[in-house]
């Protein structure tokens, strides 16, 4: 009996184990204060953003492209060997406090076409999530953090 309990507990173990392995998305919540169809009003109110929150700008070297609504410059793209166009998506490893236009077609769980205005994000369960929004909802009351899965495997 104590070999069959081992052996199982072994096997759940091994389970676990796998399942974290496989697993390349991880669960990120975004702080959105606002959402459109257009890039350049969504950058204007990004700017704007700045200057109520305090929180600094980063782009993240994102451009505009016909093809996939934001892509990270051609340049870039060779320097990393990506194809051109190329989306990276935020949240990868870097949460925090900061304004950035996202394009909500390259993630899953968002209505597709738009581009969102992003000024937070962090990993579901972080202590950060609730006193930022707090804090963002003094001045923009719609804001809201919406969780997604961003994946966060090898993208070569």
């Amino acid at each position: 009996m104590k070999k069959i309990t081992t052996l199982l507990l072994m096997l759940f173990a091994i389970s676990q184990l796998s399942a974290q392995e496989i697993s390349q998305t991880e669960k990120i919540g975004f702080l959105i204060i606002h959402a459109s169809k257009n890039y350049e009003l969504a950058k204007r109110v990004a700017t704007e953003a700045h200057k109520h929150l305090g929180y600094k700008i980063d782009f993240r070297g994102l451009e505009y492209n016909k093809t996939l609504g934001l892509s990270i410059s051609k340049k870039e793209c060779e320097e990393n060997g990506f194809e051109y166009p190329a989306y990276v998506q935020r949240g990868r490893g870097k949460d925090g406090n900061f304004i950035s236009v996202e394009y909500t077609t390259n993630y899953e769980g968002f209505t597709p076409g738009l581009y969102i205005v992003v000024v937070a994000s962090y990993s579901k369960g972080k202590n950060e999530i609730s006193e930022t929004l707090k804090f963002v909802k003094k001045h923009y009351e719609t804001a809201y953090f919406k969780y997604i899965d961003v994946y966060v495997g090898c993208i070569h």
